[in-house]
């Protein structure tokens, strides 16, 4: 896991001094451990790199890194779990490798394969190899887009990219400036991340299962190499029974993959059930088995406590621990300098949040201090299994609405579990208000989920009528799918967990923490992708598969847990106690009313009045953040 960077004058000129490295170094915690700098085309071409080392420690993974007698230069981010596999094949080929790195390994095969070698790849990565006999930059993005690639072209002036947007700031010559029109529409609902767009103008991200290539004078398309349409399987298991035993096995192997490391691995534990899987797998895998290049200090769990709040999960945690018996690390979220961190982190992030991200990033912190430096996390399976609330109102109203009741109770009575106690009552309210709702042909579902359950001013339409995703360039179709499935493939690939992975890779990388996640190893994703309904949701639970494969597997009362809490900064908490000082002074401020971005003029009251009254919504508060998110990136 690294950082990297490149910078191509279109119009011949040199580059000039400082101009890459300052570019590299802007983002320096991606890669404390090494950074190198390397120019091509009589100066025109760099390609930066910060390093963070993981596979071979020594200066032989240094980078950028050369191959073939320096016909191929790479700057890397990323992990092939399966380099060990595909270095044999190549061995036998008649390649001969220098270093222990799964970077060489990439060099190799795409010096052997060209494009095609990406589909032998089972990993996260994003990367550019320049050809130095072809004069060609070629750049390249994993099958989900779990690592992050951002650009800008300006055709005969210059092609540049890095693993984050702020990098962008650093970039001598260039003025970046926010894109107000695709900040309204995020603000509204529409996830811009998934189209391939960032909140500036101009920066844009290759998209998840695209390459780019680019020779000087050409033109820069990006072209798709996978689409998960293209490998479903038509031979999934019948029962449920054998289908869970396939699954287990395939995630198993998953997460030995992802444990090959030289440095220290640690699981980020919620107790969660997806957490919880992947830390039960991961501890087992650890004292069962004899598994190769696996650093022996690899079992600790690190876990998020929030101390007298509903968010707190330490009591889950805890029985997931007890289950394996092995050590575990908590670490409060209570801050001394709380405003301080959320500046701080935010500027880092440098991204529209739904929240603070300070929560997430202090795990990673508590990690890197424990000196773990790969983080094992249960990311991407509730986008694919029906893990989200949002998902479960959706299922229910659709089903409701064709007059399928049957189907539709036996969702609402998944539904409704998912919720504290104290929270049911106000659920199955919201239960009654979409069955009223139902006959209203002119309200589309999304918004209605929106209005009733999120109680959200914003009209959006994410999953019905993605035409604003078109006019952005989202690549996907899904005109041909039924309804259950299509909700599935946007929150995986346009919608939730494109977002989830822009920040958790921006969490951990911020603490020079890698994080890996075996739920989304391309074939557990094709199984899941290849499953019928009936097994990712059932008249009791969701993630049905999951539950049924951990069977003994991890601690019972984990495996059959309904409510549903989620890892995330207590933000309407700290709204309303240690940082309302601090959110009234921003809203009076000249900043913000000279300057304001979403909000209107009479936003500020309507605030003030929510904390005179002590009744501050949800919706009030997640504008409030989303407008000073806004300014502190951009001010």
């Amino acid at each position: 896991m690294c950082g990297i960077a490149g910078i191509w004058h279109l119009d011949g000129t040199s580059l000039p001094n400082g101009k890459l490295e300052n570019f590299t170094d802007s983002i320096l915690e991606r890669g404390p451990d090494g950074s190198g700098y390397d120019y091509f085309e009589n100066n025109t071409l760099g390609l930066g790199h910060r390093r963070l080392s993981i596979l071979d420690l020594s200066e032989a993974g240094h980078q950028p890194m050369y191959f073939a007698n320096r016909r191929y230069a790479i700057t890397y981010n990323g992990e092939v779990f399966n380099f060990e596999e595909i270095r044999a094949e190549l061995e036998a080929l008649g390649h001969h490798f220098e270093s222990q790195t799964d970077t060489e390994v990439v060099l190799a095969a795409y010096a052997h394969w060209g494009e095609r070698c990406l589909t032998k790849f089972n990993g996260m990565w994003a990367f550019a190899i320049w050809d130095n006999q072809e004069k060609t930059l070629f750049m390249a993005r994993d099958r989900f887009g779990i690592k992050p690639f951002y650009y800008t072209y300006v055709p005969g002036s210059i092609l540049a990219f890095a693993s984050e947007t702020r990098a962008f700031k650093k970039l001598q010559d260039y003025q970046r400036s926010l894109d107000e029109n695709l900040v309204k529409l995020h603000v509204q609902g529409v996830r811009i991340h998934g189209s391939g767009n960032s909140i500036y103008k101009n920066i844009f991200q290759i998209l998840p299962g695209h390459y780019m290539k680019y020779r000087s004078g050409g033109e820069l398309n990006q072209k798709r190499w996978w689409n998960i349409a293209d490998y479903i399987r038509k031979d999934i298991p019948k029962t449920l029974e054998e289908q869970a035993e396939e699954f287990y096995s395939i995630f198993r192997d998953a997460c030995r993959l992802r444990l090959i490391s030289d440095v220290s691995v640690g699981t980020a534990l919620s107790g969660g059930l997806d957490s919880s899987s992947v830390y039960s797998v991961v501890f087992d895998l650890l004292q069962k088995e004899h598994l190769h290049r696996v650093h022996a200090n690899s079992q600790q769990a690190f876990v998020a406590t929030f101390p007298g709040l509903l968010a707190d999960e330490r009591h889950y945690a805890e029985e997931a621990i007890s289950f394996t018996g092995g050590p575990a690390v908590f670490l409060d979220q209570n801050y001394g300098n709380l405003r301080e961190r959320i500046i701080q982190d935010t500027l880092k992030f440098d991204a529209l949040l739904n929240g603070p991200i300070t929560s997430v990033s202090g795990i990673y912190a508590g990690m890197k201090k424990a000196g773990i430096t790969v983080s094992m996390d249960g990311h991407g399976v509730d986008e694919m299994l029906y893990g989200y609330r949002d998902m479960i109102y959706n299922l229910f109203y659709y089903f409701y609405n064709k007059g399928d009741y049957k189907q539709s109770k036996m969702i609402q009575d998944v539904l409704i579990p998912t919720y504290h106690e104290v929270e049911q009552d106000a659920a199955m309210a919201n239960i009654n208000r979409l069955t009223k709702l139902a006959s209203n042909p002119l309200m589309k579902l999304k918004a209605v989920i929106r209005r009733v359950v999120k109680g959200n001013p914003f009209d959006g339409d994410a999953y019905i009528n993605h035409d604003s995703l078109v006019q952005l360039g989202e690549p996907y179709d899904f005109s041909g799918m039924n309804y259950v499935d299509r909700m599935v493939y946007q929150e995986t690939f346009v919608d939730t967990l494109p977002a989830i992975f822009r920040d958790f890779d921006r969490a951990g990388m911020m603490n020079s923490v890698e994080i890996r996640m075996p739920f989304m190893d391309w074939r557990l994703v094709r199984y899941i992708f290849s499953l019928p309904f009936s097994s990712k949701i059932n008249g009791e639970f969701n993630k049905l598969i999951l539950r049924e494969s951990m069977k003994g597997k991890m601690a019972e009362g984990i495996r059959t847990r309904k409510h549903k809490i989620g890892i995330g900064s207590p933000v309407e908490h700290w709204f309303q106690t240690e940082l309302q000082e601090w959110v009234q002074d921003f809203f009076h401020s000249t900043s913000y009313t000279k300057n304001r971005i979403i909000t209107d003029k009479d936003f500020a009251e309507k605030l003030d009045e929510g904390y005179r009254n002590k009744n501050l919504d949800k919706n009030t508060i997640h504008i409030a953040w989303q407008e000073m998110n806004l300014h502190i990136i951009t001010d």
